[in-house]
Parts: structure tokens; C-alpha cells; sequence
């Protein structure tokens, strides 16, 4: 059985703790065009598992576009430490909302 890894790009005090887990960490002030960096992990095989801190889920629309239908992989949003900005349960919300044809989250 072969293993992938797993990355967590964003901000330092958001992914350096992820780092005494085993993920491997790239905090965004070292990198220039996290789109482009994320598009090359992504591509590389390597890694199963992406986690993207919320705040730049307008930054990688065009690569969470490419990777949508991958099964690998799995591009998926992390609050930052100052908390979420609920994109995570907004995009599940949808996308339960696509395949069940209604809102089976919503509160009665």
C-alpha cells in the first residue's frame, strides 16, 4: 500500500501547528503565487490531501476549478487561528444541495 502526503498552505501560525502531526507545512509568506505553488503540489502526485486555509479560497478559484473532479487531491478548506469564515459549510451545504435537490442542512 502506498501513502500520501498530506499539505497545509497558508498562514504561519495557521499551519505550523499541523506540522507536529506529520503534515507537511507552507506557510504563504514564503510563497509568491500560492495558486501557481498549490496547481504544482497538486500536480506532482505526491500529495493526497491539500488543506487551504479559508483566506485564500478566492486566490485558487482556478485551481480548486481543475482539481473539482480529481479524486486526488483532495483540496479541502481550514479555518484560520482567528476563526472560520464558514466557506467550509457553505461549499458542503451546496453541494449536498446539488445532490439530494434541497437544502438538507437547513433548520427547521
Amino acid at each position: 500500500m502506498s501513502w500520501s502526503k498530506i499539505a497545509a498552505v497558508g498562514g504561519w501560525s495557521t499551519v505550523f501547528p499541523l506540522k507536529s502531526v506529520g503534515i507537511e507545512v507552507f506557510p504563504t509568506e514564503d510563497i509568491e503565487d500560492v495558486g501557481k505553488f498549490i496547481r504544482h503540489i497538486a500536480r506532482s502526485k505526491e500529495y493526497g490531501i491539500i488543506f487551504v486555509e479559508e483566506s485564500l479560497y478566492d486566490e485558487i478559484a482556478d485551481v480548486r476549478a481543475e482539481f473539482a473532479d480529481s479524486d486526488l487531491p483532495a483540496i479541502i478548506l481550514i479555518p484560520s487561528v482567528s476563526g472560520s469564515e464558514g466557506l467550509g459549510t457553505s461549499i458542503i451545504r451546496e453541494t449536498l444541495k446539488r445532490a439530494a435537490g434541497r437544502d438538507i442542512m437547513a433548520e427547521e
